[in-house]
């Protein structure tokens, strides 16, 4: 699980952990590595993989055909060892299939694949979700990439392509309340730790492609994602580190039915059919 793949490119390296496909280290040559680091502390992780549900479901348990099924927040792939199926200098593909204990959770037969490619100062992640089984295939997936920080979250902005006006979906022990807060949000927004006092920030259907976190108006990395069907922005008080996340899906409603067909926010893939998903980190 703890066993590590490294890439490289003439800018990047990055590496990547057999233990849920994990991203754990990504800097340009010379300068330092801007992947959370991880310290219990704080939190576990680095950069999970979100699959097959993103955010918590309502009572961790969902109905599929009569039977109850038990599943924890995020889904189960980042707790799974992926095997590589193939590997070069500057990119490697990782791969988890469908298997016991998977299907006592998730009663689908399914593969799932996950490339990590540095192509100039960008680091490209695909997902690829195929459809093993005879009947449609229901998931959520996503991305929790954790970034360092060297100094106070206050210190540190999000810069957005234009100033926009959303709603952020508010949450309540993990599940949407059902309500929203109007947000105007500058083109440059400043970070402070009382927006993540409940838990994160998330925008859905969001009318942008791409933000760049920035420590004193000077750019880190820009995360770049063309489809994406939500954005949650997260952090812990006092943690050196700040995340920012592609979803394709959400957590359920306080109100769900528990339900997976009433599941909001699920993908319903046909069967022996596939899909794929992506987004990029560029450092500077």
């Amino acid at each position: 699980m703890h066993e590590i793949i490294r890439i490289q490119s003439p800018e990047l390296i990055a590496e990547i952990a057999l233990g849920g496909a994990e991203l754990k280290s990504l800097h340009a040559n010379g300068k330092d590595n801007v992947i959370w680091q991880v310290d219990e502390t704080f939190w576990n992780r680095s950069a999970p993989i979100l699959f097959p549900i993103v955010g918590r479901l309502k009572n961790n348990q969902y109905e599929w055909k009569s039977e109850n099924y038990q599943m924890l927040q995020h889904g189960f792939a980042r707790n799974q060892r992926f095997e590589i199926i193939e590997k070069e200098d500057s990119f490697a593909i990782f791969q988890l299939k469908s298997n016991i204990q998977t299907l006592s959770q998730y009663p689908f037969d399914f593969i799932l694949n996950i490339k990590y490619e540095l192509i100039g100062n960008q680091l490209l992640v695909a997902y690829t979700v195929v459809n093993q089984s005879n009947e449609l295939l229901p998931f959520s997936i996503g991305g929790h990439p954790g970034f360092q920080l060297n100094g106070k979250l206050e210190e540190y902005q999000l810069r957005f392509p234009e100033k926009f006006i959303t709603h952020n979906h508010l949450i309540d022990n993990g599940l949407y309340t059902g309500e929203k807060e109007l947000l105007s949000v500058d083109k440059d927004f400043n970070l402070k730790t009382d927006y993540f006092e409940s838990d994160a920030i998330v925008f859905k259907s969001p009318i942008f492609n791409k933000v760049t976190l920035c420590r004193l108006s000077n750019p880190i990395l820009t995360l770049r994602c063309q489809d994406w069907t939500a954005v949650g922005f997260w952090t812990k008080k006092n943690a050196p580190f700040f995340c920012i996340e592609p979803w394709w899906g959400w957590a359920d409603d306080t109100d769900a039915s528990g339900k997976l067909k009433d599941k909001k926010g699920l993908i319903w893939l046909e069967a022996g059919k596939k899909k794929e998903f992506q987004f990029e980190i560029e450092v500077y």
